[in-house]
């Protein structure tokens, strides 16, 4: 590519193990607290190339973990936890009504689905963050007691995808690009975000 012209700025792929090796062999240093998300062109020492994983596919990753153990524990030791989406689920189905929000069956039996990006944004969204907060706080249903970690986890995961999904330079909000002129509006967040993930943990205590 170099030879014939072409400037390659970034790289971009999923994340299974053996691309977070291949990232590691170029040049990138990917531990959170020492990042380093380039490395140098092999063709060209004076460029960069940047390395980015798919926000779509770590979206999803991020679902599979939390549905398969279950319950992540946030730095304030509150847990956060898969059973709240459930009961959501559990709870419109029941009496036919949904409180604004799309989950369906296919949204918890989401495993002959794994590839559908859409599953695992709907889930993580806005709308079924505040149906949660709704059954705890209004309807004041058990089912839904102490779960305030995960209505804040769920946001926090909501605003990230839609930063780093952002493709639209009319959009607002969240949704907006990522521009100079916006920098002082979603730098603070990346680094709440940045440091609210480095510090979830499983139940043993394992930084994830």
């Amino acid at each position: 590519l170099y030879d014939i012209g072409v400037s390659v700025v970034s790289l971009t792929c999923d994340g299974p193990q053996c691309h977070f090796t291949m990232m590691t062999e170029l040049g990138a240093v990917l531990d959170p607290v020492n990042l380093q998300a380039f490395f140098v062109h092999p063709s060209d020492p004076s460029s960069e190339v940047h390395v980015i994983f798919d926000v779509c596919h770590m979206l999803k990753l991020l679902r599979n973990t939390l549905a398969d153990g279950g319950i992540l524990v946030g730095g304030d030791e509150q847990k956060i936890k898969w059973e709240y989406v459930v009961a959501l689920h559990q709870l419109q189905h029941e009496e036919g009504l949904h409180l604004a929000n799309k989950l369906t069956k296919s949204h918890i039996t989401f495993h002959t689905q794994k590839m559908k990006v859409n599953l695992a944004a709907q889930t993580f969204s806005a709308s079924t963050a505040s149906a949660i907060e709704f059954c705890a706080t209004h309807l004041k249903l058990p089912q839904f007691e102490v779960s305030e970690a995960t209505v804040k986890f769920i946001r926090l995961v909501d605003h990230l995808f839609d930063v780093l999904n952002s493709r639209n330079p009319l959009a607002r909000g969240f949704k907006a690009g990522l521009k100079p002129s916006n920098f002082h509006l979603w730098n603070p967040f990346i680094d709440e975000a940045f440091d609210y993930i480095l510090n979830l943990r499983d139940t043993s205590g394992k930084l994830m």
